[in-house]
């Protein structure tokens, strides 16, 4: 009997030991993980050291951008609020608007283009021909419910405003016009404010693939 105890209690040891160790290794991988994270410390100082103006080279360029266009889409909303929010020393713009004038506005139009493949997702090009297939009725209601979703999501209001302000008209025009039309005749600063209405757009398309959106 008091073999077999001793027996389990080494057993609980080993079983407490091996645990001990588990827990150590996902703590490692964890702190791997959160190390690697994208921050937007870490976007902001990626885009300082890979300045594209100081970036002749065409295939680096492109590395750069989706790069970064990569390092946004693994942000969480709230920290990409804060990158809209904080600037870096004090006097200096935004982070965001440092970006829009020291990143996005040094592209080139397919440069551009190539970013928001990359930050709206595959489907970009496929779901502005989408949009533009529909009547006008069709595309009003994918327009009003894709704003009024993005009102309700305090992440979103900043582009939002920002779009509606520099343009009251937008949603109208992209109505009447299309998608496609509103975004090559809009200028880098809205083409970029346009990222955030196309993704919730495009969930919105995927929506009505299984049935009309509700009136």
């Amino acid at each position: 009997m008091v073999t077999m105890g001793f027996g389990r209690q080494l057993l609980f040891v080993k079983a407490v030991a091996v645990l001990a160790a588990l827990w150590a290794v996902v703590m490692v991988v964890m702190k791997i993980s959160a190390d690697h994270k994208p921050t937007p410390e870490k976007v902001a100082a990626y885009v300082d050291e890979n300045r594209l103006a100081d970036i002749g080279d065409a295939d680096k360029r492109r590395e750069v951008i989706g790069k970064v266009a990569t390092m946004l889409n693994q942000m969480e909303p709230e920290q990409l609020r804060r990158f809209a929010e904080e600037g870096g020393e004090p006097g200096e713009a935004a982070g965001e608007e440092r970006f829009r004038r020291e990143f996005f506005e040094t592209m080139t139009p397919d440069e551009q283009r190539f970013f928001m493949e990359k930050r709206v997702g595959k489907a970009f090009e496929q779901m502005m021909v989408a949009f533009n297939d529909m009547d006008r009725d069709e595309r009003r209601r994918i327009v009003q419910r894709t704003l009024r979703q993005m009102r309700d999501n305090e992440g979103d209001g900043l582009e939002l405003r920002r779009l509606e302000e520099a343009d009251p008209e937008m949603a109208e025009k992209i109505v009447n016009e299309g998608l496609k039309a509103y975004y090559q005749g809009a200028n880098a600063e809205t083409k970029l404010d346009l990222a955030p209405v196309m993704e919730e757009m495009q969930r919105n398309l995927g929506m009505r693939r299984r049935g009309p959106p509700p009136r």
